[in-house]
């Protein structure tokens, strides 16, 4: 892949992640940060549970559709 800036690409695709709304969306960006050697980017959250992501303080309170209560995160540092 010459000419391609692969950390350009690898921003790229972890901002397409954090805002990704439909799980099948997050999983194929989840698959292309993976081909790229990375994985949630760091300082971020994850849900367990729906596999949102986002800063710990709005993963922690956002609405995954999965449970009534507050997610546990999984911080990725």
């Amino acid at each position: 892949m010459s000419g391609v800036d692969l950390d350009v690409v690898e921003t790229q695709l972890a901002q397409a992640y954090t805002r990704a709304l439909q799980p099948a969306a997050r999983e194929h960006i989840h698959a292309a940060l993976l081909e790229l050697d990375a994985e949630v980017p760091t300082g971020l959250a994850e849900c367990p549970s729906c596999g949102r992501v986002g800063l710990p303080e709005r993963v922690r309170e956002h609405d995954c559709g999965q449970q009534s209560r507050p997610c546990s995160v999984s911080l990725h540092i």
